[in-house]
């Protein structure tokens, strides 16, 4: 006779939506980080948000590699990637910009 407190017998996948959910919790920085860059595709002023989002990207990285030595599953390092990516990719777009005016 089964108990009723025993666990059941699959796990549910967690949805993307929840993934997402924890690594905000877990790395903040990474998902800042990549805001940022997203943002200094729009609007770039001076290169101030894409080098925010390099900042802030690294810091994202820099943590994903302590929580995945902490044994988190989702460490939110491909959010820093992508973050530090298109954050270089803006601020190299923002400089050739700057350098075809002069």
């Amino acid at each position: 006779m089964a108990s009723h407190n025993s666990a059941p017998l699959y796990t549910p996948q967690a949805t993307r939506k929840e993934r997402d959910r924890e690594i905000r919790r877990n790395n903040s920085m990474a998902y800042t980080g990549l805001v940022m860059a997203l943002i200094s595709c729009l609007i770039n002023p001076v290169a101030i948000p894409s080098v925010l989002g390099i900042i802030f990207s690294a810091i994202g990285l820099a943590k994903s590699g302590e929580l995945e030595g902490a044994g988190v599953q989702r460490t939110g390092r491909g959010t820093a990637i992508a973050g530090l990516v298109v954050s270089i990719a803006s601020t190299a777009w923002t400089l050739w910009r700057i350098s075809t005016l002069v």
